[in-house]
C-alpha cells in the first residue's frame, strides 16, 4: 500500500475537527510531504497535549491527551540518540511523536516525527523535513511540562505519579 494511500485511509477513520493554532507552546510543527504535523502544550484547565495533522491550516485529525493520562515516554538513558515522546490514542489507533537529538555529533540538529501504530503494530513511520518551517522544542521539553505539572516519573513501575497534597 502507497505511503499516501495510507495516510490519507488513517486520517479519514478520526473525526474532523477545525483548524487551530497552539494555544500553549509548540512542541513540534513541521511539514510531512504536504501535511503538517503540530504538537502543543495547551494550558488549558486540565493541560494537555494537542496534535494536528493534515494540510496545513485544515487538519484531517486532532487529537488531545491530558497530562493526567501519562501520555509522555521520557528518555530511558541509552543510546547515542537523546529522545522522548508523547503518544495520542484514537481507538485501536495511536500516534507517538518523537523529537530526538543525536548526542554523540556536535552541532547535530533536533530531529522530530510521527510513528502511527494500530493495535501497536508499526503502520509508518514519518519524519519531518528539516528546514525554516519546522520547529522542534528543546529535547525533555514533554518530561519538564510533566514535571512542571507536579508529576514525576516513577522508574520502576514505568509511569507518571502524582504525589497527594
Amino acid at each position: 500500500m502507497s505511503r499516501a494511500v495510507l495516510l490519507a485511509g488513517l486520517a479519514l477513520l478520526a473525526p474532523s475537527a477545525a483548524a487551530a493554532a497552539c494555544a500553549g507552546e509548540t512542541v513540534v510543527a513541521c511539514p510531512i510531504g504536504e501535511r503538517r504535523l503540530e504538537v502543543c502544550l495547551d494550558p488549558a484547565d486540565p493541560p494537555a497535549f494537542t496534535y494536528a495533522y493534515g494540510p496545513p491550516g485544515s487538519p484531517e485529525l486532532t487529537l488531545r491527551a491530558p497530562l493526567s493520562a501519562g501520555p509522555v515516554r521520557p528518555w530511558n538513558g541509552v543510546g547515542r540518540s537523546l529522545w522522548e515522546s508523547v503518544e495520542f490514542s484514537n481507538g485501536a489507533y495511536a500516534y507517538e511523536v518523537w523529537h530526538a537529538l543525536d548526542r554523540l555529533t556536535e552541532d547535530a540538529p533536533l530531529e522530530a516525527g510521527v510513528t502511527v501504530l494500530k493495535d501497536g503494530e508499526v503502520l509508518a513511520s514519518l519524519s519531518c523535513a528539516p528546514g525554516p518551517q519546522t520547529t522542534v522544542a528543546p529535547i525533555f521539553a514533554l518530561s519538564d511540562a510533566m514535571t512542571e505539572a507536579g508529576w514525576t516519573w516513577d522508574l520502576d513501575a514505568r509511569t507518571w505519579r502524582r504525589e497527594s497534597p
